[in-house]
């Protein structure tokens, strides 16, 4: 076991129990071990599980695959293994390789970014900044900021908690 436990269902308290049941009515399926580690405060659990609410306004500019490959190039500069096996888990479960993905030229951007956010966000080369610039509208770039800081803390959250990867 890691720094926070993963409760079963069983293990939850009635109010962790309900918060769960509120998120799967508008997030249907099971939920993984980050938020069931999340689950151990309620107010914890429901204010990072607004990151879902973010990631689908960014899938509707971006699309959902340049998504996961942000948050995966994030997750891997950081480094946090437990969302990094989680992005290559849903890449792999696309067809993808996780490894090697055959990338557009946006999505190849989004990779640099989220590397050089995940590796240091206070060091962002200014070309790599201006690129983004070029390619994104500001209110896109303002989503893309946005996500960038709670998929860090989603990061931060699973190194401090101890997930285990391979309970994706």
């Amino acid at each position: 076991m890691g720094f926070l436990p993963v409760p079963s269902d069983d293990e939850l308290s009635a109010d962790a129990r309900a918060a769960a049941n509120r998120f799967g009515d508008d997030h249907p399926g099971p939920l993984n071990a980050l938020d069931r580690a999340l689950l151990n405060n309620v107010t914890v659990f429901e204010s990072y599980v607004r990151w879902f609410d973010v990631k689908d306004e960014l899938e509707a500019l971006v699309g959902e695959r340049a998504v996961t490959l942000f948050s995966l190039a994030l997750s891997r500069a950081v480094p946090a293994p437990y969302p990094t096996a989680f992005f290559e888990g849903v890449l792999r479960d696309g067809g993808d390789d996780p490894v090697d993905p055959q990338v557009t030229e946006a999505e190849s951007l989004l990779l640099a970014w989220g590397r050089a956010v995940g590796a240091d966000p206070s060091r962002v080369a200014p070309e790599l900044i201006a690129r983004v610039e070029a390619t994104f509208t500001t209110s896109t770039r303002a989503v893309l900021a946005g996500y960038a800081g709670l998929m860090f803390a989603v990061c931060i959250f699973s190194l401090v908690a101890q997930i285990d990867p391979e309970t994706r």
